[in-house]
């Protein structure tokens, strides 16, 4: 995922639930389980508007990962 095609609201709704900015995401000294839980969430809605933050915190980071950086249809997020 390009950040840069993120829309401003999703930023936005990043920022809010992570606590952080989007700009500590590459910052190694920044605690990264709840943003990668808000990204995950934020990236997750555009294909499933009905999802959860509360869905996205039960993923593993793999799926986590997947998810932002990768494949948005994995079967584990489809169910």
């Amino acid at each position: 995922m390009d950040i840069k095609q993120l829309t401003l609201g999703e930023v936005t709704k990043l920022e809010e639930l992570s606590g952080l900015s989007i700009n500590s995401m590459a910052d190694n000294d920044q605690p990264k389980g709840k943003f990668m839980a808000a990204f995950a969430y934020v990236i997750h809605r555009r294909v499933d508007p009905k999802f959860t933050f509360e869905q996205a915190n039960k993923l593993t980071m793999s799926e986590a990962q997947a998810l932002v950086f990768g494949d948005t249809e994995t079967e584990e997020l489809k169910n």
